[in-house]
């Protein structure tokens, strides 16, 4: 049965060469962008899941009484006591909310490496490859480091001969390796190079004391089968007795924390996977209607075999079995095809998604996935036509009376109509997408991200910062230079812990606060509006800079000369900078205290230089930082790069989505392009005696085309209202948006046109042109 499938499709593709290769040119397209996209999605959806405790682990996430999220920052010391007051938590961790470089050094090699501090439970609760050391409690004594394999490698032989060494940390102290680990899944958000002790860091910084201090992420692992909707009843009102009663516990499955981080309705990451996914099924629905219309209208063409087999005596089911199988074969034959185009495009594909798919590593039940699609890709292309071919009538095929059926025809138009109906969507929502991503890459943000630079300071240059910033002005192209907590564009922690003249007891409205230095304006090119830039950095002294949703949150006119405290520090608002961005745009501008001093750590300086020679300032920089810091290596970032980064999700949807709208109008035209060749072979004698009673080319091409150019715009006037429905929620999720461009609907629907016409003009002209003696002797 199989070969005889094999022989009959074989024979099918050489007497129908044009058809043949149209079915398996959109089948290969469909089938290769389905495949790429299911293969980015299965990686996102395998994000995390790896950790043996994977159903018991949480993260701990706040929100207000009334619902409100307040992010994953939580107070410092609450691990500790979840762990102990709880008896349905097994394990409980902390871990410091940013994963920064640090220096180390072994002798002459001095390198940066990225990291956390975590708690003791850590290392039980999630799961790593454990090559050598200490597993039960690697940092349960100071002075000791976990590190990864490759850390191991770069630092010393290898990762055996780690143990019981010592690394220099930065310049500060001395650290024992008790541990070497192996990141166990590429598909994971924990790529740390080391892990140091959490006790360590609360040592060192007592503001992490303050219950008030949201700064620090807690993860729990809950007794297997307990039941975690309980347990967060039990949590909600658990905060009351630090002081917190405004906020509430709420736990989050930590699988979930890649793919729904905004916390938001359960958005985030798994938008773009859901977008995706629709993309993929409609393209492959795309391709697959491309079939069925080709191989409907080129029933014609095979009515003759179909009749002669009838007569024979096949049966309708046989038939059935046999179209089935051979648009099951070409669809597995344009799976092959598929492949190779993917295996050509991946490393592009991983280099746009930040990815790291290899078919060869793909698991057996990726390939099992990948086969069950093509089989039923195949199945639904070919039951339509299967059913159709078979359903014809012997007496029907020989009268030739099969091309007139209404039905068919009908079906047909609405299968080209929903193909124009999806390319309107994918192409008005690529040109969308550009402009939102336009909009937020030239909107004024409230300060100069150009020309900036960032340089990391370590605690050596922290204290010999005064020197740095002098030398520094005197390098050629350096305008100004200030010192600050964070990375502006960064991650930031939120508090209540604020006090001003006039706060209600009941009022916990929260803000943001970062450190910042003289120079603080000047450097970051912000606006003042009121009062006027940092000055001094004296903790005995300490002056706040606010922004203007702070000034409105704490209800002020005036705020110049007022006395505010934050964490427990008294100061007073020296002046008021206009709102600026310092997060994406999804997100409204959060109230921002900016103070002079404290007990925070300026681990950044940042330089405002001039564009004449940037590779000799950079130079200049990187010597003097070489000079009164030898022990660091020179570390620096480009704030326009890192403005850049805020965006990648956007800019990585937007560059495939466009290349699967144009993969998508591609098709959609290889459909139009073979159905107006049958439409022509069908109307050759029409054509012909048209010809010899006068007609003209252009009325013999107008003949043709108007008929496909009605069900185009009728794709369009269908495809345009669920683009602007789908668009619109879209740019909802950003709290700075463009007005939707209604332009961009009548740009798509010219261009459409324009790209249809161009597919149908060759072959409805090649019609016009062919000489009528010679169709009518034909028929």
């Amino acid at each position: 049965m199989i070969e005889s499938y094999f022989k009959l499709t074989w024979r099918n593709i050489k007497a129908n060469k044009a058809l043949s290769f149209l079915n398996i040119l959109g089948l290969t397209s469909g089938l290769f962008c389905f495949l790429l996209i299911y293969l980015w999605i299965s990686s996102e959806n395998s994000i995390n899941k790896y950790h043996d405790n994977n159903d018991d682990l949480y993260a701990v996430y706040l929100t207000t009484s009334e619902g409100a999220n307040y992010g994953y920052g939580t107070p410092s010391l609450l691990y500790k006591e979840l762990k102990e007051k709880v008896p349905e938590i097994q394990g409980a961790t902390a871990m410091s909310n940013n994963n920064r470089n640090y220096t180390f050094s072994n002798g002459q090699k001095i390198l940066k490496q990225k990291g956390k501090f975590v708690s003791n439970d850590y290392f039980n609760m999630f799961s790593f490859k454990i090559i050598e050391g200490n597993v039960s409690n690697p940092l349960g004594t100071p002075n000791t480091i976990a590190i990864s394999k490759n850390m191991a490698e770069l630092f010393f032989e290898d990762a055996k001969s780690a143990i019981g060494k010592t690394l220099n940390y930065e310049n500060t102290k001395i650290l024992e390796v008790t541990l070497v680990f192996e990141v166990a899944n590429i598909n994971t958000t924990e790529n740390s190079d080391f892990y140091l002790s959490f006790d360590s860091l609360f040592a060192e910084s007592p503001w992490m004391s303050d219950w008030k201090n949201l700064g620090t992420n807690t993860f729990v692992q809950l007794t297997k089968g307990t039941d975690a909707k309980q347990v967060e009843q039990k949590l909600k009102p658990f905060l009351q007795e630090y002081q917190l009663g405004e906020l509430a516990i709420q736990l989050q499955p930590y699988a979930d924390t890649y793919l729904y981080a905004d916390l938001e309705n359960g958005s985030g990451k798994i938008e773009y996977v859901r977008l995706f996914g629709i993309i993929a099924f409609l393209i492959m629905l795309i391709a697959s209607i491309n079939f069925m219309n080709l191989a409907s209208a080129g029933s014609v063409k095979r009515a003759k075999e179909i009749g002669v087999r009838k007569v024979l005596g096949a049966e309708k089911s046989s038939l059935i079995g046999q179209f089935l199988g051979e648009a099951i074969l070409l669809s597995f034959s344009s799976l092959f095809f598929a492949l190779l185009f993917i295996a050509l495009v991946l490393p592009v594909f991983n280099q746009i998604t930040d990815k790291n798919i290899g078919l060869e590593s793909l698991p057996a039940t990726t390939w099992i996935m990948l086969i069950l699609i093509t089989f039923l890709t195949g199945l639904l292309s070919g039951s339509y036509p299967a059913f159709l071919l078979s359903s014809f009538k012997v007496t029907d095929i020989f009268k030739k009376k099969i091309e007139t059926s209404s039905r068919t025809k009908w079906i047909r138009k609405a299968l080209v109509v929903f193909q124009f109906t999806i390319s309107v969507i994918f192409i008005s929502s690529m040109l969308i997408i550009s402009k939102q991503l336009d909009y937020v890459q030239t909107k004024d943000i409230g300060f100069e991200r150009e020309n900036l630079l960032a340089i990391t300071l370590s605690k050596d240059l922290q204290k010999n910062f005064d020197a740095f910033k002098t030398d520094a002005l005197q390098i050629s192209g350096v305008n100004s230079v200030t010192k600050t907590s964070h990375v502006l564009l960064g991650e930031y922690g939120t508090s209540p812990e604020v006090i001003w003249n006039g706060k209600s007891d009941d009022d916990g409205s929260l803000f943001t606060g970062m450190a910042g230095s003289t120079d603080f304006i000047k450097t970051y090119g912000a606006r003042l509006l009121m009062g006027r830039d940092l000055i001094h950095n004296n903790p005995d002294n300490i002056e706040y800079l606010i922004n203007e949703s702070a000034m409105k949150q704490m209800n002020m006119e005036d705020p110049i000369g007022q006395s505010l405290s934050f964490w427990g520090n008294s100061g007073t608002i020296v002046g008021v900078v206009k709102d600026f961005h310092f997060s994406s745009m999804k997100e409204s501008i959060f109230p921002l205290i900016i103070r002079s001093e404290g007990y925070a750590e300026f681990n950044t300086a940042f330089i405002k230089y001039t564009t004449d020679n940037v590779e000799q300032t950079l130079a200049s920089l990187e010597s003097l930082h070489s000079r009164l810091n030898p022990a660091f290596p020179f570390e620096y970032k480009f704030m326009d790069s890192e403005y850049d980064k805020l965006y990648k999700s956007e800019s990585m949807f937007y560059t495939l989505s466009t290349f699967f709208s144009i993969l998508a109008i591609l098709i959609s035209c290889l459909g139009l392009f073979g159905l107006v060749i049958f439409t022509a072979e069908q109307r050759t004698k029409e054509i012909g005696m048209r010809k010899v009673v006068g007609a003209s080319v252009f009325e013999i091409t107008s003949l043709i085309t108007k008929d496909f150019i009605k069900l185009i715009l009728v794709g369009i006037v269908i495809g345009v209202p669920i683009a602007w429905y789908f668009m619109n929620t879209w740019l909802t999720d950003y709290e700075y948006r463009i007005d939707m461009p209604w332009w961009i609907f009548i740009a798509t629907g010219v261009l459409i046109i324009s790209i249809s016409l161009l597919t149908i003009s060759y072959e409805s002209i090649k019609a016009a042109l062919a000489n009528p003696v010679k169709s009518l002797r034909n028929e």
